[in-house]
């Protein structure tokens, strides 16, 4: 679906179970800009849940904010997107969409848009992703409330 991604060398996925451990799974996940996407799978069918990016380029070229394993395994500002009070780590999200969804796993997959190969800000290979995505079912995916 994202034929956009094939150029991007530095990639790879990860699944995340019930009971499992975000960081461990995620250790070989590097800290530079890029998307990632989300798949569950669940009941025996495979869909796209969440697509996403870290790191946020300043107007001086330095990248602030997270980026890829760090993003995966910090916070979710509930706030914004599930309407609660408090922020939710990422582990916790996870189990806790597991269980809610009845999800089986969970399929991460990643790839780095900013290095020594390719200079895409994450924030327009996500917005590819988005469209493509949108263009298809004429919606976000469910676990992006917004964009």
């Amino acid at each position: 679906m994202f034929d956009e991604l094939n150029k991007y060398q530095n990639n790879g996925h990860f699944f995340f179970e019930k009971g499992g451990v975000l960081s461990q799974v995620s250790k070989d996940v590097p800290e530079l800009p890029g998307v990632y996407y989300i798949l569950r799978l669940a009941k025996g069918k495979i869909d796209l849940v969440y697509i996403g990016k870290s790191g946020t380029i300043e107007q001086n070229g330095d990248f602030k904010n997270q980026l890829l394993r760090k993003r995966l395994n910090t916070c979710i500002e509930l706030g914004r997107n599930d309407k609660q009070e408090k922020d939710i780590k990422r582990q916790d999200f996870f189990k806790q969409k597991i269980d809610e969804e009845n999800i089986d796993a969970l399929d991460i997959y990643w790839f780095v848009t900013f290095d020594e190969n390719h200079q895409d800000l994450p924030g327009y290979v996500e917005a590819l992703l988005i469209q493509r995505y949108f263009d298809t079912f004429g919606e976000l995916p469910p676990w992006n409330k917004s964009y």
